[in-house]
C-alpha cells in the first residue's frame, strides 16, 4: 500500500516538492489509516477472539486445546495474539493459575520441534545453525526466531508445528493441564507445580505428556514431509507490531 501511495503522490506532486512532502503525505495517510481503521479493527477482532477462547475453555477442555493449540501461532503472525495475552495475565493475577497458558506452552514447543527437525535434516550449514538457534529459543519460550527465520520460509515446517501444537493442546485440554505462571515451553516446566501443593505432581505429568506429544508429532512430520534440501525458501516475514504502536 505504501509503495502505491508513494507512486500516486509523486504522480501529481511537483518534482521540486517531492523530496520533502512525499514522505510527509505518505506517513500522514498511513498513520491515519493505522490509528483510525486498521488498528481499531485488529483490536476489535482480537477482543472477539479472546471472548471466543474464554467460552471454549469453559465449555470443552479437549476442543479448546485442539483449536487453540492448532491456531494460536497463526494469530501470532498477524499480531492478533495481543488481544488474547491479557487473558493469561488476568487468570494468573486473579486465580494464580491458567489453563489457557498450559495449552499455549505446547505451541512454543511444537514450533521448536519442527525447526529442530530442519536443523538435523539439512546439510546447509547456515540453515542448520539458524535452525538450531531457533529451536533453542523456542524451547526457552521465544518462538519468533524459529517462526520468522525458518518455519514460515518453508511453509510445511510451520504447518507441521501447527499439527504438533494441536495434538499437544488436545492432550493438555483433555486432562485439564494447569499452569501457575506466565512462562511456557520446556523451560517453564517448574510452573506446572502448584506452589500450594508441591507434592501434587499431576499437572507436571500432564505437562510432560502434552509437551512430549507436541515435540514428537511435528518433529516426525517435518522429517517425513515438512522439509528437504531441495525446497526453496520463501521471503522472510516481518515480525508484526502491536496494534496502535509505531515502529
Amino acid at each position: 500500500m505504501v509503495a502505491k501511495l508513494t507512486k500516486w503522490v509523486k504522480g501529481w506532486l511537483p518534482g521540486y516538492l517531492q523530496i520533502i512532502f512525499t514522505p510527509l503525505i505518505v506517513i500522514a495517510v498511513v498513520s491515519a489509516i493505522t490509528l483510525y481503521i486498521t488498528g481499531p479493527a485488529i483490536i476489535w477482532l482480537s477482543n472477539g477472539l479472546a471472548f471466543g477462547i474464554q467460552f471454549l475453555l469453559l465449555k470443552s477442555g479437549w476442543l479448546s486445546g485442539l483449536l487453540i493449540g492448532g491456531f494460536y501461532q497463526v494469530l501470532v503472525i498477524f499480531g492478533l495474539h495481543w488481544g488474547i495475552l491479557p487473558i493469561i495475565a488476568n487468570d494468573v493475577a486473579a486465580t494464580g493459575h491458567s489453563y489457557f497458558n498450559a495449552i499455549l506452552s505446547t505451541t512454543m514447543i511444537a514450533q521448536g520441534a519442527a525447526v529442530l527437525a530442519v536443523a538435523i535434516k539439512t546439510r546447509k550449514t547456515a540453515l542448520k545453525e539458524l535452525s538450531f538457534a531457533g529451536a533453542i529459543s523456542a524451547f526457552c519460550g521465544v518462538t519468533e526466531p524459529a517462526i520468522y527465520g525458518v518455519n514460515l520460509k518453508f511453509r510445511r515446517v510451520f504447518i507441521a508445528g501447527l499439527l504438533g501444537s494441536a495434538a499437544g493442546g488436545f492432550v493438555s485440554g483433555l486432562f485439564h493441564g494447569n499452569m501457575f505462571g506466565f512462562a511456557g515451553s520446556w523451560i517453564g516446566f517448574a510452573l506446572f507445580l502448584d506452589p500450594k501443593h508441591l507434592a501434587d505432581l499431576s499437572n507436571l505429568w500432564i505437562f510432560i505428556a502434552s509437551s512430549a506429544v507436541a515435540t514428537i508429532v511435528p518433529f516426525i512430520v517435518t522429517l517425513v514431509w515438512g522439509y528437504n534440501d531441495q525446497m526453496t525458501a520463501g521471503e522472510a516475514m516481518a515480525k508484526p507490531q502491536k496494534p496502535g504502536t509505531a515502529k
